[in-house]
């Protein structure tokens, strides 16, 4: 990703070249794009790997790409905006899919009073897109050739005409309509394999819905066949993902459709029929170029980075401790006896920041918590942060860092402050969710004063 990323930015000042390099770098805010199914950790090597091109921590700032459509839509001029059912009127509730090669991201928004966008729901996503389409054509053609020999084949061939079969498919696939005819597409072979169909060394089956044109000599397949079986899993998994949103959501009467797939008419008139059964109110938007929404939301979101004002908790997040042992509700397992301070305590009890599903303001300091040194010598307390999707501990119980689905994610190295006693070098923390990235603020309990604190994902 380093190399991408490094690529766009050299490029942006070779054409910027009669300005200062430092200071176009300095003076410009690089807005880096991810998917919504990503995980912190993802996301933070994410922004490693555009610092380590030159790009400043303060001048980079990450951008879910649902986010970034929805931000798209909300800027668009007004007539386009009544045309696709006043999606800019305060109040209006829409889901944006973003829908690229090998994933499908959701975010469910309503637009506020001020223009601004408050999330509806967990941004939630799909390992689903145009590359299944292409994995189904590669065991398709694989499959329609005799023997085994055709998968090593290909795996000897020439880089270039590998990527020159993909790109064509990739063209005809975007081509390919609903109402499609049994018209063939063309789709050109490596030399290798044409040469040992020529040598009949590499025959294809009878019936296979894959033939060979000797006349042209590229493979062939209907139209119809590609519409209807290859795009047949994705579509599906695209109609379910969103399904489930709009059924827990039941006042989203939009969805709007981005990304590279969307801009196929398959998958947008299939979604649209499957959703007419069961969302009849529902309406189904897709901009002239799907596939720029994302690009073009995303500089209008470094322009306005605050314009989600608040954002869900798509986990429970918290902090290992060792509690004080309260009988009446902690684990016998889990006591222990604190030699230093003489006292009996609680291990691997999960300290919560904040819960699954709640709503959290942008850049919101969450339920501070104070902690204390290991030991009275300790300059620094290493705080072990985990999740969980478990919405969190009900009727007063206990959740604990080893119950089912709880993980560790990262930890936070926090410097203690020096004082003549220890009972005064607590530190107070608080997470600071509802940007893209979840990050950390310290202070002394006692003077106020922030301390370094660094936050590493595993």
């Amino acid at each position: 990703m380093f190399l991408f990323i490094k690529a766009l930015k050299d490029d942006f000042l070779n054409k910027n070249a009669t300005c200062a390099t430092e200071s176009v770098l300095t003076k410009t805010l690089w807005v880096v794009t991810v998917p919504a199914l990503w995980t912190e950790k993802t996301r933070m090597l994410m922004r490693a790997a555009a610092e380590m091109t030159g790009i400043g921590e303060h001048n980079l700032l990450l951008a879910s790409e649902p986010e970034c459509a929805a931000v798209y839509y909300i800027n668009l001029p007004q007539k386009l905006q009544i045309a696709l059912g006043n999606i800019g009127e305060p109040g209006t509730k829409f889901l944006t899919a973003d829908i690229g090669g090998g994933t499908g991201d959701l975010s469910a928004v309503e637009v506020q009073s001020d223009g601004t966008f408050k999330e509806l729901c967990n941004v939630s996503g799909e390992r689903v897109g145009g590359e299944q389409v292409n994995e189904a054509f590669y065991l398709e053609m694989y499959d329609s050739f005799k023997g085994g020999k055709v998968r090593q084949l290909f795996s000897e061939a020439e880089y270039y005409e590998i990527m020159k079969l993909e790109e064509e498919f990739e063209n005809c696939k975007l081509t390919i309509r609903p109402d499609t005819s049994d018209e063939k597409i063309k789709i050109p072979i490596p030399n290798l394999v044409r040469e040992k169909i020529k040598e009949k060394e590499l025959e294809l089956k009878n019936n296979a819905p894959i033939t060979y044109n000797i006349k042209t000599q590229t493979l062939e397949v209907k139209r119809r066949y590609v519409r209807e079986k290859l795009f047949e899993v994705p579509c599906s998994l695209i109609h379910n993902t969103i399904s489930t949103v709009l059924k827990e959501h039941a006042e989203i009467k939009i969805v709007v459709l981005v990304g590279g797939f969307a801009e196929s008419s398959i998958v947008q008139e299939n979604l649209r029929s499957k959703l007419k059964e069961k969302f009849a109110e529902v309406k189904v938007v897709v901009p002239t170029s799907p596939f720029r929404a994302v690009l073009t939301g995303a500089v209008i979101f470094g322009h306005n980075p605050l314009i989600f004002t608040s954002r869900i908790s798509r986990a429970t997040y918290g902090i290992a401790v060792n509690e004080l042992f309260d009988e009446t509700k902690h684990n016998q397992s889990k006591k222990w006896f604190d030699e230093e301070d003489n006292v009996h305590r609680c291990k691997d009890v999960l300290s919560i920041h904040v819960k699954k599903g709640e709503a959290v303001a942008l850049n919101e300091a969450l339920n501070k918590k104070t902690y204390l040194p290991w030991s009275k010598s300790s300059k620094v307390i290493h705080l072990q942060v985990y999740e969980t999707s478990d919405s969190g501990p009900v009727n007063g119980s206990v959740m604990y860092t080893t119950d089912h689905g709880c993980k560790k994610i990262a930890e936070i190295s926090v410097d203690v402050p020096t004082a003549e006693e220890s009972s005064k070098r607590d530190v107070s923390v608080r997470m600071i969710y509802g940007g893209t990235q979840l990050s950390v603020i310290a202070v002394c309990a006692h003077t106020g004063k922030e301390c370094r604190a660094v936050i590493r994902f595993d």
